[in-house]
């Protein structure tokens, strides 16, 4: 990419080289950039501690970040054997720990209540932290509409629709976070 437009409300565009960092101009239209663009001879050669001023006061103008945005950073700054232990902390968290809370409960509570509300909401819950609220919304809907078919039919006892059930969540969590990570990769090659 030879040159970054950064483009305004107002439909205009301000054009910067990114060899020698010089603002070639501002233009309203994708003809009079390109002419721009053209018309455009790099000066002396920008020296690597200019060009990182030039990004650290970029850097300095840019929004803030989101809590949201912090995880997928984080997440996808994840590498070797910590992707491994995030899948499995993933489990153990979406899944281990629900379904053990849910076989605790079974003793003393409806397996209406264990079973609906608690199994699936952890998994839910965590769609809506990596920026998928209305998945996990009907994600929650769908299991437990299912989840309540099934047992008032009577077709699987209470503990072995926690184990199916709770699978469901924790899949789509961890597709989840591996579509996030995939996403600096495919942008990392492009760029």
């Amino acid at each position: 990419m030879r040159y970054y437009r950064r483009y305004f409300a107002n439909g205009t565009c301000v054009i910067i080289c990114t060899r020698c960092f010089a603002t070639v101009g501002t233009a309203s239209g994708f003809a009079v950039a390109s002419e721009l663009e053209g018309q455009h001879v790099c000066g002396p050669r920008v020296t690597p501690s200019i060009r990182s001023a030039v990004l650290e006061t970029h850097a300095m103008f840019r929004e803030p970040e989101k809590g949201s945005d912090r995880l997928v950073r984080f997440l996808r700054g994840l590498n070797g054997k910590y992707v491994g232990l995030l899948f499995v902390v993933i489990s153990l968290l979406v899944y281990g720990l629900p379904n053990m809370v849910e076989f605790v409960a079974a003793g003393h509570l409806s397996p209406w209540v264990v079973n609906i509300l608690f199994g699936d909401l952890i998994g839910c819950l965590c769609l809506v932290l990596l920026r998928m609220p209305r998945t996990g919304i009907i994600l929650y809907m769908a299991l437990a509409l299912l989840e309540g078919w099934l047992l008032a039919a009577g077709r699987v006892s209470p503990g072995t629709l926690a184990w199916i059930t709770d699978a469901v969540p924790t899949l789509v969590v961890a597709g989840r976070v591996a579509q996030l990570r995939a996403g600096t990769a495919l942008t990392a090659k492009t760029a």
